[in-house]
């Protein structure tokens, strides 16, 4: 008896309702991904290695130059090889189903080497930071700042250069809060000089 009551909660619970797939037309499928593929190519073909939005970030490896052409490359490939078949005599819709498919792997590669953010200014202040680290000597003669505040300002600059490669800065808050974070650190650093 307890069986079947088991046996007739777990069909109950585990039944869904049936799933109504609305088959979309071939014109609608191009107005889906020609757009798409009109905006990804000129992003594509404009790609940089460089702390731009839209650029291969340079701190994704030590051969970004390198990398880039490889996977812009694919990419393009992939994105090309889509248009020619929007505009093919004939076209399918497995056909665009099956191209749309093909700038998955592609496009994913490329997307996470590139800046979703302008990290310029990031980049600019750490430049100038580490400088101004560089330039200043740990002492007691005046001119020369305390070896602890030395230490302090290379970690600020570090967390700083953590947030600009990091490939999980996505939004410009996160580089506007390095840049202030950084800038605190500079001021500190500067009223350390022995004058």
């Amino acid at each position: 008896m307890l069986l079947i009551v088991l046996i007739l909660c777990f069909n109950s619970c585990t039944k869904e309702g049936v799933i109504e797939v609305i088959p979309k037309t071939l014109p609608e499928y191009l107005a889906q991904m020609v757009p798409f593929v009109t905006t990804e190519l000129p992003i594509v073909r404009n790609c940089v290695v460089g702390y731009d939005k839209n650029n291969y970030s340079v701190s994704l490896n030590a051969v970004s130059a390198t990398s880039l052409t490889v996977v812009k490359a694919a990419y393009l490939a992939a994105l090309k090889a889509d248009s020619a078949i929007f505009v093919s005599a004939g076209v399918t819709i497995p056909q665009i189903v099956a191209g749309n498919q093909a700038l998955g792997a592609p496009g994913k590669v490329f997307w996470t080497g590139v800046n979703l953010v302008d990290k310029r200014s990031l980049n600019d202040a750490i430049t100038t930071g580490n400088s101004l680290n560089t330039g200043t000597l740990a002492g007691t003669a005046p001119g020369n700042v305390p070896l602890a505040a030395k230490t302090v300002y290379a970690s600020a600059i570090a967390a700083a250069s953590t947030t600009r490669d990091a490939v999980t800065t996505t939004i410009d808050r996160q580089v506007t809060e390095a840049i202030t974070k950084l800038t605190d650190a500079t001021n500190v650093f500067k009223t350390a000089i022995i004058k």
